[in-house]
């Protein structure tokens, strides 16, 4: 088993988290008058899904 084999499930496991985190932080999210830091927080976690998408799958 090389490196990036054994590094997959911990990565799976950081985008299932990171995943969760999102779809929590939508689920929250108002229908008028977002506040910058939920903006924020949007878009450093679908950063790092797609950081993560990337890595598991480098096609």
């Amino acid at each position: 088993m090389n490196k990036d084999q054994k590094d997959k499930p911990e990565l799976e496991l950081q985008l299932n988290i990171v995943e969760k985190k999102l779809a929590e932080l939508k689920s929250r999210w108002p229908s008028h008058s977002v506040q910058p830091k939920m903006v924020s927080d949007l878009e450093d976690l679908e950063e790092e899904r797609d950081l993560l998408r990337r890595l598991l799958d480098p096609r």
